[in-house]
């Protein structure tokens, strides 16, 4: 019996040492801490355990299981918070659905545990190592019981919801936590059943705790799960095994007492106890093995004929991952992550098709060294699983007498990929990839029904989705160069301007060099045009996505007649210029900007008239807005031409013209929130009408 006694103190040992292990581990998170403190009040009841074996006299060993149940008190809680917390992405929105248990769950026994003390008749001795429970005592067992109970329904759950590598990485540390919950929910089944505590289960409680701890341990140590860095699947789970097999283990444990009591059968077996205990452990976790599981799936596959994936199910998980994501090589790292989860292969590779459609280069792999290596999209081999568009396996394409010898290109991807399955992906009569898979990791082959028909179809789902993603890339890149051409057009556009400036101050320097009053003029000119090429260089390196105004309070009519100053001394037409400007308010605008609208205007109206006619500019206040016109009496244009083709970029019904200015004054009054219009008739002239907002008086 010595040795025996020593079981407790090797198992406080084990629980002190794993909730030490777990505190250096921790990221201290509420699951990392509340499993620290629930193997340590596990660690207090076995010290206390061994202590009141190890009493002199039945008052001490009374007085040390009360301290051991201080230590069964904090391990309900303990792992009830432990139970809530672990396993979940977003852990506080979980514990806020707890935030009113939680707390009652550690004041409610409490106060039991501390009345225990204080009422003597709550626990008394009984036989030689058998404590009596009194109805107080019977309260607190039965509120521990409903706290672990639903602890252990929890971590049910959380194990149940994982798949894949997430359920590999859980595996043994739920396993071992399980198997401590479950022999306590026995413990505390026993003393509700007789009223009593018998010491005597310690010797069957301090083994299974040291096996467990092995258990969780041997976790932590391969894959740091208590750090509580567990993704779980998004599929919940209704139903509860946990409840089930605790309801059916208390009705036979109840029918048993009757028979024990009925034909006085000896209650003495604690031994057998004990070795069907881990019995039971050993099945529970050689049936979570994955391998184990896929081999009675594929024997039930092949006697019963059941399929083997819920297709619906599968499909749906695959669209749901992949829609998760925008950018191509995203959206290929998402594909094979959700199929290794989903068909249990550790080693996968993904090749795309290049641009020149000559060249498969890989994109993204899964526990394969990336390699710069490529596969020419001409490859017999290639080609072959082009016009199959089916799963192909390895072994099929090295019997494959039509393809042999397989090409040295080939055969080294296949070395490098480890590639035991080929799927090509097509979207269309477009080729869009190639994917690879190595072995299931259960060892099984591949089932030409089901994973063929399975892979197939997320192949094809895949294949859709890469080539979406590719044109949205593509068309970002096409936006991103609009935005360069729009922009350069415009310096093009106001550089031609300048351009047209200059020249003209050259033509007409042949005959007013000398007169001073054109001297001042021309230098006037030529400064303006060296400051707007400035500005022009300056916008141009900018290179901005969007035109950043410089708004201000502008009195338009005030920049109205700047305009036709600037434009009249750099103009040497026999165009007239009448003004008609009324009383208006403010407007914000950037003085720069609608100086080009104005300045445009004017000499397209100039251009229509071909250096002769009359050119009227008016304002007028509208409401809450301010419109300003340009009018010419030039030949017009027709409405289809100003429907379908005047604000065009580039298109232009003047000899020399960009096709610019248009589309420049109807992109810069848009960005002041405004609006431009035009009145033309063929013969009759036309009329350009900008409206914008007027300022807030």
């Amino acid at each position: 019996m010595i040795y025996l006694d020593l079981l407790p103190l090797t198992s406080f040992f084990f629980c002190a040492g794993t909730s030490l292990l777990a505190f250096l581990r921790g990221r201290w998170n509420p699951s990392a801490l509340a499993f620290s403190l629930g193997m340590a009040s596990l660690s207090l009841m076995e010290l206390a355990n061994f202590m009141a074996m190890k009493a002199p006299t039945g008052e001490k060993m009374l007085l040390w299981k009360s301290l051991s149940l201080v230590g069964e008190m904090l391990l309900a809680g303990n792992w009830l918070l432990f139970s809530v917390a672990f396993g979940k992405v977003n852990f506080k929105t979980a514990l806020k659905k707890w935030k009113w248990v939680l707390p009652f769950t550690y004041l409610f026994p409490s106060v039991l545990v501390v009345s225990l003390f204080i009422t003597h008749q709550a626990m008394t001795l009984g036989q030689p190592r058998l404590i009596m429970l009194g109805a107080l005592a019977r309260y607190f067992h039965i509120s521990l019981l409903l706290l672990v109970i639903t602890s252990l329904m929890n971590l049910e759950n959380t194990f149940r919801s994982s798949a894949g590598l997430e359920r590999w990485r859980i595996k043994y540390f739920l396993f071992g936590i399980g198997a401590i919950l479950v022999f306590y929910v026995y413990t505390l089944c026993q003393r509700l059943l007789y009223y009593a505590i018998d010491m005597n289960t310690i010797y069957i409680m301090s083994p299974v705790l040291i096996a467990a701890n092995i258990l969780i341990i041997y976790s932590i140590i391969r894959t740091g799960v208590v750090d509580g860095d567990i993704y779980i699947s998004r599929r919940v789970i209704y139903t509860s095994i946990s409840l089930i097999a605790i309801g059916l283990y208390s009705i036979i444990i109840a029918l048993l007492a009757k028979i024990v009591k009925l034909f006085h059968v000896s209650s003495y077996l604690k031994l057998d106890v004990l070795l069907i205990f881990f019995a039971i452990l050993a099945m529970v976790i050689t049936f979570y093995k994955e391998s184990f599981r896929r081999k009675v799936k594929t024997t039930i596959n092949r006697n019963f004929k059941k399929s083997k994936y819920v297709y619906r199910d599968e499909l749906l998980v695959f669209s749901t991952e992949l829609s998760k994501s925008v950018s191509c090589k995203e959206l290929c790292e998402s594909f094979l992550k959700t199929l290794s989860e989903r068909i249990f292969v550790n080693t996968l590779s993904l090749w795309l098709v290049g641009k020149n459609q000559t060249n498969l280069h890989i994109i993204s792999s899964r526990n394969l060294e990336m390699t710069n290596t490529q596969i020419k999209t001409g490859d017999r081999t290639i080609q072959y699983l082009y016009e199959q568009n089916k799963p192909s396996s390895k072994l099929d394409l090295m019997r494959n007498k039509k393809l042999l010898p397989l090409s040295k290109e080939f055969s080294t991807v296949l070395d490098n990929t480890k590639a035991e399955l080929l799927v090509p992906l097509k979207f269309g009569n477009r080729w869009i990839g190639l994917l690879t898979l190595g072995g299931i990791q259960t060892g099984e082959a591949y089932d030409v029904e089901e994973d063929y028909n399975l892979l197939q179809s997320v192949a094809a789902h895949a294949a859709s989705a890469i080539h979406n993603a590719r044109l949205f890339d593509e068309q970002m890149r096409t936006r991103e160069l609009e935005t360069f051409n729009r922009l350069s057009s415009f310096v093009m556009h106001d550089l031609k301007n300048a351009t047209s400036m200059l020249s003209m101050v050259v033509q007409n320097a042949k005959k007013h060099l000398c007169d001073s009053e054109f001297q001042e003029d021309a230098l006037q000119s030529i400064s303006s045009a060296v400051a707007k090429m400035k500005n022009m260089i300056n916008s141009l390196s900018a290179f901005p996505a969007e035109l950043m105004l410089q708004e201000q309070d502008l009195d338009l009519n005030e920049l109205i007649n700047e305009g036709i100053e600037n434009f009249a001394s750099n103009n040497f037409s026999q165009v007239s210029i009448e003004r008609r400007l009324g009383h208006i308010p403010l407007v914000n605008a950037d003085a720069e900007e609608m100086h080009k609208v104005v300045h445009n205007l004017l000499l397209n109206a100039n251009e229509a008239l071909n250096g002769r006619g009359l050119i009227t500019i008016s304002t007028v206040a509208n409401g809450d807005h301010v419109v300003f016109s340009v009018t010419d009496d030039g030949p017009g244009m027709s409405q289809e031409f100003v429907k379908n083709a005047l604000f065009q970029p580039f298109r232009s019904t003047k000899k020399n013209g960009l096709g610019i200015g248009m589309y420049q004054c109807k992109t810069l009054v848009e960005a002041h929130n405004g609006r431009i219009e035009v009145d033309s008739k063929p013969g009759k002239g036309s009329t350009f009408s900008v409206c914008l907002p007027a300022c807030n008086q």
